[in-house]
């Protein structure tokens, strides 16, 4: 059974709590049984109840987590699995815990480029429905009774705003339609994918930003994995699942078998548009010195340092060109309204 109401940030706190008490000494199970009094979720502590009643019926822990594969990922099973035999559990589930923190920073940092741009085209398309819907009309009249042609921006927007107004209802609905379209492409790892493979790659910035975040995580969860002594194909194995990027996972997939035919990894990253120079040559370092999981930490370290820049960059970019944006759409608007007004002025004789 999956509980589906544990957030990302309670399980993160979870794994944090476990990991601490693990190093104090503290005993697996009773490890569980005291975040078990402290937690508030309920789901979390049924989740828990279920996993120590495992325990204590002589499951493993690594079988035990298996079963709630919604909440802890391949990577940790994996490492955890390996953890049993060697005793090295508290290490496995630091790790672990350093994982989920670096992968949620990331996600964060992508939050807060996001948040920013959204809402500026949320204010821009609400100023437009506002002057569309109730600025605009209150010209109508006046426009209406000079009797001169108006300027064609002017009347362009007059058009516009008797459209909406009398197709409010049409507007809504294809509102909700576009929603639904997004959350089902959200939803779709085929359209999702279709999507990534068109119109991301195509974009310079976007698609550099994307590759930088794939190969952090995918090299960190190398790391990890191949730092718990887990072996280099079942690494691979895990760690493709990484991202729901199909392309990405069946290069992930080739290469994985010719490393059992004997190839090397380095070897294979050529042409790739998912591997650049810089990922090869350290790799290739790290396989002649037989240091993998240190090089992946290193090959991690350095795209999230790019990711970084390259996200700053973007949103420095973005900020006042949105801005820019709007008040180029207010202008157009208030001029379009005050285009009609020296008529206005002449036909009154002022």
């Amino acid at each position: 059974m999956i509980f589906k109401k544990v957030s990302n940030k309670e399980l993160v706190e979870f794994i944090r709590i476990f990991n601490l008490l693990l190093y104090s000494k503290v005993g697996i199970t009773d490890s569980l049984e005291l975040i078990l009094k402290k937690t508030g979720n309920e789901y979390l502590q049924q989740m828990l109840k279920a996993i120590i009643k495992d325990l204590k019926a002589g499951v493993s822990l690594s079988k035990s987590f298996s079963k709630y594969p919604g909440y802890f990922s391949n990577i940790f099973i994996a490492n955890l699995k390996v953890a049993e035999e060697t005793g090295q559990i508290a290490e496995v589930v630091g790790d672990y815990s350093n994982y989920l923190e670096k992968i949620q920073n990331l996600k964060r940092k992508i939050a807060q480029a996001v948040r920013y741009p959204v809402f500026v085209l949320l204010i821009a398309v609400g100023v437009v429905f506002f002057m569309l819907f109730y600025i605009i009309p209150t010209f109508q009249s006046l426009f209406t009774s000079v009797k001169t042609k108006l300027p064609d921006l002017t009347q362009f927007l007059m058009d516009v705003s008797i459209f909406c107004v009398k197709n409010n209802l049409i507007i809504l609905l294809l509102a909700m339609m576009v929603g639904i379209m997004i959350y089902s492409i959200s939803k779709s790892k085929r359209l999702k994918y279709d999507i990534l493979e068109k119109v991301v790659w195509r974009l310079p910035l976007i698609s550099t930003l994307y590759l930088n975040n794939l190969l952090a995580r995918f090299s960190l969860s190398m790391a990890i994995l191949l730092k718990s002594k887990v072996g280099l194909i079942d690494a691979l194995k895990i760690s493709k699942n990484v991202t729901d990027n199909q392309s990405f996972q069946n290069q992930i997939d080739k290469i994985t078998r010719k490393i059992v035919k004997g190839e090397s990894f380095s070897s294979n990253l050529e042409n790739s548009k998912y591997f650049d120079f810089t990922f090869t040559r350290l790799l290739a370092a790290g396989e002649e010195s037989a240091e993998l999981d240190k090089v992946f930490y290193i090959i991690s370290d350095y795209y999230s340092k790019q990711f970084d820049y390259y996200l700053e960059s973007a949103t420095s970019l973005l900020e006042p060109a949105l801005i820019l944006f709007i008040g180029i759409i207010v202008a157009v608007i208030l001029i379009g309204l005050y285009l009609p007004m020296f008529d206005i002025i002449n036909y009154f004789g002022v």
